[in-house]
């Protein structure tokens, strides 16, 4: 691998103080936000972009203010085989992720399957499957922001939302038949969700 072709990388080495343990739960959250790979114990790496060498420097901050020590090292991949492994490994991690958003989806499902066959066509149903929807929407685009390298999980979890947005759409169109009221223009994208808009 030549070093025009190898990736480069943000490896960050620290130690915080054991007590108050809020110290490592803050750093660990931020970690995870982040996308950090974690490979060992307080040390996490991260692609090189320049928002990550911020975002580095920002955790360096913080750890220095709690009382401990950190240092952001750069380097290139030091050979395809390392990298690949290192790629599949922050894949995995995402993929674990993506999976988790598709359950949910599903369980969004069965829960439109189940109110649709109560017949429960109400705005108040409607616009508690927003939220669920809006919060599951929040969930995806986390988990793309740490999607470094295109994991093969998302097409699953695309692909159980579009099936949520389909029959989510479907059941709105019955609400506002049911209500006599006619439904709100979609002036989204067709793949978006709808937005409720209760006359009531």
């Amino acid at each position: 691998m030549s070093d025009d072709t190898a990736r480069q990388w943000l490896l960050l080495i620290y130690k915080v103080p054991q007590d108050p343990t809020r110290f490592r739960t803050y750093l660990w959250r931020q970690m995870r936000m982040l996308g950090a790979l974690s490979l060992q114990q307080m040390v996490c790496l991260l692609p090189k972009t320049p928002d990550h060498e911020s975002e580095m420097q920002r955790l360096v901050a913080k750890i220095e203010g709690f009382g401990g020590e950190a240092h952001v090292l750069t380097f290139t991949s030091p050979s395809k085989e390392w990298e690949d492994r290192i790629i599949t490994r922050f894949n995995a991690t995402v993929d674990e992720d993506y999976a988790e958003v598709a359950e949910n989806e599903e369980r969004f499902q069965d829960e439109i399957h189940r109110e649709t066959r109560k017949e429960k066509f109400t705005f108040v149903e409607l616009e508690d499957m927003e939220d669920d929807r809006e919060k599951i929407k929040r969930e995806m685009a986390r988990v793309q922001v740490r999607d470094f390298f295109g994991a093969p999980g998302r097409s699953e979890a695309d692909a159980q939302m579009a099936e949520s947005i389909k029959l989510f759409k479907e059941f709105s169109r019955k609400i506002y038949a049911r209500e006599g009221v006619e439904e709100p223009v979609d002036t989204e994208n067709e793949k978006s969700d709808p937005q409720v808009k209760s006359p009531h």
